[in-house]
């Protein structure tokens, strides 16, 4: 028999201390089904702290643009009929003139504002002398399923437009998931690349979230008029944080699991003849 077993003179059992030593040490003493588990909830907490790792590195990255957005929220108003924005763009308070393009907007779906289900509506526009469009997000539209638009038309607005807004930076992961319904094609995100191929004009690397004009209650909730103006993104740490310590509270656990399963004290069972 194997080390672990061999009996002492005294008393006819096994050494404790040679048990525990050679059990949490040498998992080669180990029968090769006790061995496989222990490797698998090693694999498992690896996997598992390789998961909260990349939260954290995701939540280091929100913390460098939400950085980067309260910088440009401090700078002057852009008037983007006579200046363009360049380098990094994140929540620059901007003014534009220009033309919607009604006949080609893009329909967000699944959003939600204040607990009710909706679509939002992101329009682009054209600057004057420009080439390039800016997308706008006009607002939000309550939608029982996050998803019929029931037709965007309803929802239009003056061609001729001059309002003010933030300017935050479009992702551009080269698929916004688009999706053909009943009421024509819904996105489940912007994606700059994606969209742009269903235009015929170049856009700009940046959107531009409509906010409300403070003068009028129409397009709040306090009016009667859709879309409901945004308000953007909160800068906040977002749920990476809690993601990133549950994964790693999963990983001690699956360790630890191991580690107790193979300090066990072997029983008749276990012992190979």
């Amino acid at each position: 028999m194997r080390e672990e077993l061999i009996h002492d003179q005294a008393g006819g059992r096994a050494s404790p201390v040679q048990l525990t030593l050679s059990t949490f040490t040498d998992t080669r003493s180990m029968p090769f089904g006790r061995q496989l588990l222990f490797a698998l909830t090693v694999l498992v907490a690896l996997a598992c702290a390789g998961l909260g790792s990349w939260q954290l590195g995701r939540l280091f990255e929100r913390r460098e643009r939400n950085r980067l957005a309260v910088e440009q929220s401090r700078l002057a108003k852009a008037d983007l009929t006579t200046q363009s924005l360049e380098g990094p763009i994140g929540f620059r308070r901007v003014r534009l003139a220009g033309q919607f393009d009604p006949d080609r907007p893009f329909i967000i779906r699944g959003r939600l504002f204040q607990g009710t289900p909706g679509i939002q509506i992101i329009t682009p526009l054209r600057l004057p002398n420009r080439d390039t469009v800016v997308l706008v997000n006009r607002g939000f539209v309550p939608s029982p399923d996050a998803i019929s638009t029931f037709g965007p038309g309803r929802y239009a607005e003056p061609v001729d437009a001059d309002f003010e807004g933030i300017a935050v930076a479009i992702p551009d992961d080269g698929d916004g998931q688009p999706l053909v319904g009943p009421d024509g094609e819904t996105w489940r995100r912007l994606d700059r690349t994606a969209m742009a191929s269903r235009l015929p004009y170049p856009i700009a690397p940046y959107y531009v979230i409509r906010t409300a004009d403070s003068t009028t209650a129409e397009h709040t909730i306090r009016g009667r008029s859709l879309p409901v103006r945004l308000d953007p993104p909160p800068l906040d740490d977002g749920p990476h944080l809690s993601y990133a310590v549950q994964w790693f509270l999963i990983a001690g656990s699956a360790l630890g699991f191991g580690l107790v399963f193979i300090r066990r004290r072997p029983t008749v069972s276990d012992v190979p003849p």
